[in-house]
């Protein structure tokens, strides 16, 4: 839709800055200033967070670019790990995971209470993904199967626009996405929404989440609820899009069944076949629910520790120093 933001000129040349980097970088700065603004309400000193930020983008960043590339050609990332500088696409659960396993490894080593960490991680991380997903929109990857034609659609877009279209119509699915260059595998047609569709989830859940967060009976129970919540937006969006790539497991169904699942379906007839199946991302988010149900369960009579915030020892930038 709109992939490079502007170019500058650099001493080797034109040096291009995209519009996926600059909301990738807004989507880490909201979920860390989420974070530090609730901090000390959760009893946790927010400058003790500030090297926990850097470890969940560099965590975040690793863990999406390997999942990306273990499930799209996880043959080639064995063989030769140092493929995983040249690909170039990142998968979002595994910049969840890897910003999970470097933050909880530091605040653990760090001696910080990881319950209320997490609690604060939910909501910020959500909308975080959120954010990301514009970038996504913008860059024109992560888009949906073909959607049926609008009929009488209406353009948001000037028609002098020539990165794409946003289509309404009185017809499902009501929004529709044309793509007439960037990224992504399907161009010139209308297609599903996915981006747009989990981005506005994304916020909503956020907000639920942050609400919630107020009103917390015990440690844990925002972290949960968002583990529960989170991946059926995901799986839907799935269903929407037409990327055979990254199925963990498939199977061919008749056509009927297939117009249910009109993006794994469309993926699958690439193969030759109406084939449906379980995505990388949607088996990670079946497992991520029964964790968020599990953590409910078990920490439902634990509460809410009240213990303060500990006050700064000394500036921040002497004790780095």
């Amino acid at each position: 839709m709109w992939p490079t933001l502007f170019h500058i000129q650099g001493a080797a040349g034109p040096i291009d800055v995209n519009t996926y980097g600059l909301f990738i970088a807004l989507a880490f700065s909201a979920a860390f200033l989420i974070i530090h603004l609730r901090a000390r309400r959760a009893g946790v000193n927010p400058d003790q967070l500030l090297l926990g930020y850097v470890a969940a983008a560099v965590g975040g960043m690793l863990g999406a670019r390997l999942l990306y590339a273990v499930s799209v050609d996880w043959e080639r990332t064995i063989s030769d790990p140092m493929s995983l500088l040249s690909c170039s696409g990142f998968a979002v659960y595994g910049g969840v995971l890897g910003g999970a396993v470097a933050v909880l490894s530091w605040a653990a080593a760090n001696k910080l209470p990881l319950w209320k960490l997490a609690d604060l991680a939910g909501p910020a991380v959500v909308i975080g993904n959120g954010i990301g997903r514009f970038g996504c929109f913008f860059a024109g990857c992560c888009h949906g199967a073909i959607a049926p034609t609008p009929q009488n659609p209406v353009g948001l877009l000037p028609a002098a626009f020539t990165g794409g279209q946003i289509w309404l119509s009185r017809t499902f699915p009501f929004v529709t996405l044309e793509f007439h260059g960037g990224v992504g595998r399907i161009h010139d047609v209308p297609l599903y929404p996915t981006q747009l569709f989990e981005a506005l989830a994304y916020t909503t859940l956020a907000v639920f989440l942050a609400w919630r967060w107020t009103r917390r009976k015990f440690d844990g129970q925002i972290i949960g609820l968002a583990l529960v919540l989170q991946p059926p937006i995901r799986m839907i969006s799935e269903a929407l899009r037409a990327d055979q790539r990254g199925y963990v497991l498939s199977w061919e169904v008749s056509e009927k069944v297939a117009a249910w699942f009109p993006g794994m379906s469309q993926a699958g007839e690439q193969l030759g076949a109406h084939i449906v199946g379980i995505t990388t991302s949607q088996g990670i988010g079946l497992l991520m629910m029964v964790a968020g149900a599990v953590i409910l369960v078990a920490r439902r009579h634990a509460g809410v520790d009240t213990t303060a915030a500990p006050e700064p020892e000394g500036d921040l930038l002497e004790e780095l120093a």
